[in-house]
């Protein structure tokens, strides 16, 4: 008896460990991009981004971006919808992300050139890493946190 109810447990903080609830992350966030230049290219050092997330799940996310530098103005991102069902998803960095998403965009500023690409990453600690990507011209990490 004992050991089924060890066993209980074991499965018990397994199966909730990996329970994972995101949508508390939804709602408004902002955050300077990293200055440093080995992670930022075609951004100012005093580069910022807007994120709203409408809704959060484990699948999908709905988010709407602004930068500062009008490169996105409030510009809904489109979400590839197979990466979160790739074990790109749930890639592991340092801080070990709940949830990473993989959005794209045209910039404003240059509508019919290639779109940028944005990863989102939610953190438990309660932050957000957003990466915006466009080939070798752009390259910027931005650490957000709730908008007041």
């Amino acid at each position: 008896m004992e050991l089924r109810r060890r066993a209980l447990l074991v499965v018990l903080a397994v199966t909730t460990g990996a329970c994972v609830d995101v949508r508390n992350f939804a709602g408004s966030w902002t955050g300077k991009v990293v200055s440093e230049e080995a992670v930022r290219q075609g951004f100012a050092a005093d580069a910022r981004l807007d994120l709203t997330l409408d809704s959060v799940g484990l699948q999908s996310v709905s988010a709407t971006a602004t930068l500062s530098d009008g490169r996105f103005k409030a510009t809904r991102l489109q979400r590839v919808v197979k990466f979160s069902n790739d074990a790109l998803a749930s890639l592991s960095f340092d801080g070990n992300p709940l949830r990473s998403y993989l959005l794209y965009s045209p910039l404003e500023t240059d509508p019919g050139g290639w779109p940028a690409n944005v990863v989102v990453s939610l953190f438990g600690d309660d932050h957000i890493e957003t990466r915006v990507v466009r080939g070798n011209d752009l390259f910027g990490v931005f650490l957000l946190q709730r908008a007041e």
